[in-house]
């Protein structure tokens, strides 16, 4: 990779992270409210659910920003989303075709699944702690 490569995939990282990382610090702020939206949802032991989402959702742009793992913070990341979206849209993506305008939260969920899956087959780039460890 060139100098914009690992440019674009830095800028990358750090949008993505820009996206994920404020909504993980406020469901960890106002954990219980953030689990009894998850109760509400139907899931069951919804306390262990949005703990799992909280970790992941924080740690998870962290490890983005450092580059650390990539591979297994994108597959984790994808999955999160891939789950909150499902719960959070499942309505709104069954009936989607039948009508217009499309709800702009889920095609942004939708958009991050496709930047976590460019990660997962690009790589971090050379500005990462994983380029750096090895040499």
């Amino acid at each position: 990779m060139n100098r914009s490569d690992n440019m674009a995939c830095l800028l990358g990282r750090l949008f993505i992270a820009a996206l994920l990382l404020p909504t993980g610090l406020q469901k960890l702020m106002n954990f219980s409210k953030f689990a009894a939206s998850v109760a509400s949802k139907g899931l069951p032991f919804p306390k262990v659910w949005a703990m799992l989402d909280v970790t992941v959702e924080v740690l998870g742009p962290i490890a983005l920003i450092i580059g650390l793992w990539p591979r297994w913070t994108a597959l984790v990341l994808v999955a999160l989303m891939v789950v909150t979206t499902w719960t959070t849209y499942q309505f709104a993506m069954l009936t989607a075709p039948f009508r217009q305008p499309q709800p702009v939260q889920l095609m942004k969920s939708l958009a991050v699944i496709a930047g976590l899956l460019f990660y997962f087959a690009s790589g971090p780039g050379a500005w990462s702690r994983t380029s750096l460890r090895r040499g």
